[in-house]
């Protein structure tokens, strides 16, 4: 396979609900919400209130977060161009280049001919002139070389630490010029998936580009090939810390401090608490993640991948990293915000972690985790930490499937649950252990015979029936109907995702776009050009959420919502 170095490194160099559509229909956007929500509410009003998890991650960041997602949007275009590889003349090329130039953090500290840096050193924080007076401007050629064409953004994640925020974007879907093996004179386009990481740095008022790079997913496949293949049952697997640029500007003595003893010791505290989860559809594994005993007989893993097993699966199992297999009562609680399932087994196994205090983890500290990769064994990942303001972001990499593993200090104590927010990068996110904590007082010290959780099929069978077959395309809307709302927002060429059902009625134009592009990319991110049209075309932005957004002008009102793998837009005459 071939593989393409894009990163810097400094110095050296079935069907789903349906909205019906009816001449009563109300367009009040206080009574339009989304199935997916619906029907997350109305499991956790299923289950036993006793069991309730209420512990939210907050943040007093969104005011900076709104500020730094449009400065991301903003470098990501002056880095690599318009959408769609649109053709620019050479003053607009000129103006793009030198605007993302004039970013770069090392405009904006004072020089000092006499130092060794070339920057005042007694200015906090002068390391990052001398990172990024490389790095800016050479990741700028080297992505021009390659001719990078895009068509969107994926999530955008963003993390605050101190003045030094950290935001990586997806990019879905890129297509590049990558110099032929065989003939250099000649190029092949190669297509992949791609996240770029920015580090700002706020200098007096300022957000300045301290540092970046850029992976894509084909660029860890080497890495985690080799662990797959060196995983075995009942045996240790240390994997290496992955090769990543962040040891340019990270310090990671404390974690190469730490001997094989001591994670020898991580490994054998909690090898048998970490669970390997498979979901599957007529005896195929369709949804894989990992999970670990919160409490005896009970496992804790992500709603992320039980979402994914009620909508794609019929059941789902347990087993350890020595094949040891659990038979699962039920689903006992979930809190879908922060990312939280609890599974009851029929019997207590006696198997408990032990939490440890995730408030006392600092910048650079070490992490470790254990997940399986497999299903055969277990592997054990180090890393360190890179923030930790509500999620735990780590130098882990971790793939889809190790979601729901624990994530440790270095003494053995769980302090995060990982997540599948952030994967295929050279960093994951962890849920922290506060939220762990809920889980484990909720339980302990009860009668394991009297908690009763809800079945997996009849939680499926209220809410998440779908059938696992292909979508059968229909469309429904009169040619002469398409040729006028098509031009509302431009749609047809601003939403790049496989239109599967389209209807009309009564002058509502109904559409469901499937996002088969990437469970972990928003469906709503696809949707971004689409915005950006409606508001250039005179639309007033009513509503802009996560999950729905509400565009309204004088003749129509568009509302964008995300359901499951689902892009869903409603136009509607007024």
């Amino acid at each position: 396979m071939k593989k393409v170095l894009i990163s810097v490194i400094v110095l050296l160099f079935g069907t789903i609900s349906v909205y019906s559509l009816t001449n009563n229909f109300n367009i009040d956007s206080s009574k339009l919400s989304i199935s997916a929500n619906n029907k997350e509410n109305s499991i956790l009003d299923s289950f036993n209130d006793e069991y309730s998890l209420s512990y939210a991650i907050t943040s007093n960041n969104s005011d900076i977060e709104k500020e730094i997602t449009e400065l991301t949007k903003k470098t990501t275009y002056l880095l690599l161009g318009d959408f769609g590889g649109v053709e620019e003349n050479s003053e607009k090329y000129y103006k793009r280049h030198q605007d993302y130039l004039n970013m770069g953090s090392y405009n904006y500290f004072p020089r000092d001919e006499n130092s060794e840096s070339g920057y005042d050193e007694s200015i906090p924080n002068y390391f990052y002139a001398n990172v990024s007076e490389f790095a800016v401007p050479t990741m700028f050629f080297t992505f021009d070389k390659l001719d990078i064409n895009y068509s969107s953004y994926g999530d955008i994640r963003i993390t605050v630490n101190d003045n030094l925020i950290i935001s990586s974007v997806s990019i879905p879907n890129i297509k590049m010029k990558v110099e032929n093996q065989e003939n250099p004179r000649q190029y092949d386009i190669y297509e992949t998936d791609m996240v770029i990481t920015y580090y700002y740095l706020k200098v007096g008022d300022q957000y300045t580009l301290a540092y970046l790079y850029a992976e894509y997913d084909d660029e860890f496949d080497d890495y985690f090939t080799e662990l797959e293949n060196n995983e075995n049952k009942g045996t240790l697997q240390m994997a290496l810390s992955y090769d990543s640029n962040l040891r340019e500007i990270y310090d990671y003595s404390k974690l190469d401090a730490i001997n094989d003893a001591s994670i020898n010791n991580i490994y054998n505290k909690n090898k048998d608490n970490v669970v390997i989860l498979n979901a599957y559809y007529n005896n195929y594994s369709v949804v894989t993640a990992n999970g670990f005993f919160i409490n005896d007989g009970l496992i804790v893993t992500t709603w992320h991948f039980m979402e994914k097993a009620l909508i794609k699966a019929q059941y789902i199992t347990a087993k350890d990293g020595f094949g040891n297999s659990f038979t699962i009562d039920g689903i006992l609680t979930a809190n879908p915000d922060t990312d939280i399932v609890v599974i009851k087994l029929k019997e207590q196994v006696g198997r408990k972690v032990n939490l440890g205090d995730s408030a006392k983890l600092a910048i650079e500290d070490p992490v470790f985790s254990i997940n399986s990769k497999t299903g055969v064994g277990l592997t054990l990942q180090k890393g360190i930490v890179l923030s930790n303001d509500g999620y735990i972001q780590s130098a882990i990499v971790l793939t889809d499937t190790d979601e729901g593993s624990p994530l440790f200090d270095k003494d053995g104590n769980v302090v995060g649950i990982n997540t599948a927010k952030q994967v295929n990068t050279s960093m994951s996110l962890a849920v922290n252990s506060n939220i762990l904590k809920e889980v484990q007082n909720k339980f302990n010290n009860k009668d394991f015979s009297s908690f009763e959780p809800i079945k997996f099929e009849k939680l499926k069978e209220n809410f998440y029936y779908v059938k696992i077959n292909e979508e059968i395309v229909e469309n429904s809307i009169p040619e002469n109907k398409w040729k006028i709302y098509s031009k509302i927002g431009n749609i047809e060429d601003n939403i790049k995702l496989e239109l599967i059902k389209a209807s009309y009625e009564d002058g509502i134009v109904s559409l469901r776009y499937q996002n088969n592009i990437s469970d972990y990319i928003s469906s709503m991110q696809f949707a971004s050009e689409l915005k950006q049209q409606l508001i250039k075309d005179g639309f007033v932005e009513e509503l802009n959420e996560s999950k729905k957004s509400i565009y309204k002008n004088s003749e129509y009102k568009i509302i964008i919502m995300d359901e499951f793998n689902y892009l869903i837009v409603l136009m509607v005459k007024l």
